[in-house]
């Protein structure tokens, strides 16, 4: 049995543009999880909420007061993503925390069990859950699939010429998102990983390295989507 394992899935794989669950990925996941669960201590999953989360705060953003509201409201939406992964898993044992504390509390037990959790403190991004899982845990590095493959240079959208980013320091990351001491994590912002997660594992010293894109398809197990990707480390 090896060490410990921390899995942030992004919103954004989670569902299609239709917003039809993404039962090719969560198939492979599941396949991961039951080859791969025996080789860990504890696991720990962390999902977001994506687009689901995003097109509800949209239509009801207008109805519904106060920004704590829209993030609560959110923070359900990653929290019914993991309770769907779980149902893919088919493992009841599997622990769904409600609270960051009763996450605390599960982790330190000495057992070999799971932990699947969305979003557990409002104001937080679920990639800042997945961080704070590993310093807990003792995980040095953080795999997040997402639907970007690597960083890049640019824009990959407008400069179809960019050159991904196979492996940069948080201190590079920074300056390439314009990130500065005390700004903080907003609501649906398109970054990798989000400001004050960032700024975490540059103090905690723990990495995050980002995969999926477009081997989500074109890989065939979880396990060779892991394989590529890129690490952003202190």
């Amino acid at each position: 049995m090896g060490e410990n394992f921390v899995l942030k899935i992004g919103g954004s794989v989670m569902y299609d543009n239709s917003l039809n669950v993404n039962e090719a990925l969560l198939a492979k996941v599941k396949n991961w999880y039951m080859n791969e669960r025996k080789n860990y201590k504890k696991v720990a999953m962390v999902v977001g909420g994506g687009s689901l989360s995003r097109d509800m705060q949209e239509k009801i953003s207008s109805s519904v007061g106060g920004e704590e509201s829209l993030h609560n409201i959110a923070m359900s939406v990653t929290q019914t993503n993991a309770a769907i992964l779980q149902g893919y898993l088919e493992d009841m044992d599997i622990f769904l925390p409600k609270k960051l504390g009763d996450a605390y509390e599960f982790l330190m037990e000495e057992n070999q069990k799971t932990l699947l959790s969305g979003g557990l403190k409002i104001g937080w991004s679920t990639d800042m859950d997945a961080a704070i899982y590993a310093d807990i845990l003792g995980v040095k590095t953080v795999y997040k699939i997402s639907n970007v493959e690597f960083l890049y240079e640019a824009d990959p959208k407008t400069e179809i010429n960019t050159k991904p980013i196979l492996d940069i320091s948080w201190e590079e990351y920074f300056k390439l998102f314009n990130i500065v001491d005390g700004d903080n994590h907003v609501v649906n912002e398109s970054i990798p990983i989000d400001v004050n997660c960032a700024q975490f594992c540059a103090k905690k010293g723990i990495s995050f390295f980002l995969c999926g894109g477009k081997y989500i398809q074109e890989k065939e197990s979880v396990q060779e989507i892991l394989k590529a990707g890129t690490l952003i480390h202190p």
